[in-house]
């Protein structure tokens, strides 16, 4: 979780991605298979920001849901996401 448990749109916690950024040290190191997956404030200003700590998989409600046009909002945060990954360390 990237914000404290409780209810939907609340502000992204940005310590989380230094646990993030911990735990995909750890997998690479140990070359072990699992996937990251983050929920919790993730918007389009900080979408980018995940995927480069680590994340795989990205959970996105509010963004999504209270934008006037979900779907274009879910094809602009995977773009976001692409091209994060391509420049992923």
């Amino acid at each position: 979780m990237s914000v404290n448990p409780g209810f939907g749109g609340q502000q992204f916690l940005p310590n989380s991605l230094r646990k993030v950024r911990a735990l995909d040290a750890r997998r690479r190191q140990m070359n072990w298979n699992f996937h990251i997956e983050i929920d919790g404030g993730i918007t389009m200003d900080n979408v980018s920001d995940a995927v480069r700590a680590g994340c795989d998989w990205i959970v996105a409600g509010t963004t999504i849901f209270h934008s006037e046009d979900p779907a274009t909002a879910v094809r602009h945060m995977q773009h976001l996401a692409r091209e994060a990954t391509a420049i992923r360390a």
